[in-house]
């Protein structure tokens, strides 16, 4: 896969694509256990020293960037009213550019109050008075849990993948998503620096704060798509993006009607959309050659498929999608979790 154009500069379309839809994935062992002892020594001290991780993007982003040719915006979609608005191929200048912060910090294994964010923006567009055109919106994170503990709130839960477990549904240093069947077979390689799952709330800041959604579905990534072509064949992290920051809020409630007259849904069609249920990557492992890995000394076995759908039914909240990329971003290991603004 070519992610360069005939000047040698990345393609712009490369960064994240059709990403926002895009699932889960297992880290590939493989890449840690090629690394050298040395290196991992010298990870683990720093590891110990500067145990956060911080991350800053802002004043714009783009507001659903590529929507229009997803499923969830677009003929066919959830939204399919908003596809004149969404509908280009280039995901840097499709979408809308909006104003939009974000300042988070993260530990791996933290416990409660460990991993926080907030981010603001402004809705472009209206649906529903949760999403108001022009109004700006607060989104602080709740919890790093797959399935709500509620089950008012997710009458159908879905498996936690299993690299989210031991963090307790926070993870660093991973490779997620990508073109192949390591996950969702239609976005690009990513690697996240920080990568989590969870709920969020969502306050309506020009309305005195006013709650609009309350413990939705969370997915927030910083970090960098890859190479995937020179990845599997030399297992190096040969970035193709700048840093990034993605956070996607969505829920999709079943037993309601959804705009453009769809549902209601029943919590298996809620929750089909992410991952569409036919996609590769919930019953295809990496396309990786591990028998190279055991000529090189590496005793690892194929992973399983590791794609589950993402538990976005909470029929007790509005419909809502919000897909923000952040292109102006930064991160850094601290070692302390002081962020001003974030309590």
């Amino acid at each position: 896969m070519n992610f360069r154009d005939d000047n040698g500069k990345v393609k712009t379309n490369v960064i994240i694509g059709t990403v926002f839809v895009a699932m889960l994935v297992a880290m590939v062992p493989a890449v840690m256990a090629i690394t050298s002892t040395r290196t991992m020594d010298a990870e683990a001290a720093d590891a110990v020293e500067k145990p956060y991780v911080k991350a800053f993007a802002g004043g714009k982003a783009i507001y659903e960037p590529n929507a229009g040719k997803t499923n969830v915006f677009g003929p066919g979609g959830i939204f399919p009213f908003f596809n004149s608005t969404f509908s280009c191929g280039d995901a840097l200048t499709c979408g809308v550019e909006t104003d939009a912060t974000f300042k988070g910090v993260f530990k791996e294994a933290g416990e409660q109050g460990d991993n926080k964010f907030v981010a603001t923006y402004v809705a472009p567009i209206t649906y529903g008075d949760h999403q108001v055109a022009g109004h700006t919106y607060r989104v602080e994170m709740v919890d790093t849990k797959w399935n709500n503990d509620d089950p008012a709130q997710t009458p159908l839960p879905t498996r936690t993948p299993d690299f989210l477990v031991a963090g307790d549904g926070v993870a660093f240093d991973q490779y997620q998503h990508g073109h192949s069947m390591i996950d969702r077979s239609d976005v690009p390689l990513t690697w996240n620096k920080v990568a989590l799952y969870g709920h969020a709330n969502v306050y309506d800041e020009s309305d005195g704060g006013k709650l609009v959604a309350e413990n939705i579905f969370l997915h927030l990534m910083v970090g960098k798509v890859v190479d995937e072509a020179s990845f599997y064949s030399d297992v190096q992290n040969n970035n193709g993006t700048p840093l990034v920051v993605l956070m996607f809020l969505v829920n999709v409630p079943s037993g309601v009607v959804l705009p453009g007259d769809i549902g209601p849904l029943t919590s298996e069609q809620a929750q089909s959309f992410t991952p569409l249920s036919d996609d590769l990557s919930l019953t295809n492992p990496p396309p990786f050659d591990y028998a190279k890995l055991a000529e090189w000394g590496v005793d690892v076995e194929a992973p399983l498929p590791q794609s589950t759908p993402w538990s976005v039914d909470n029929p007790t909240q509005p419909v809502f999608f919000t897909f923000l990329l952040f292109t102006e971003a930064k991160a850094y290991n601290s070692a302390n979790n002081n962020v001003p603004g974030l309590e």
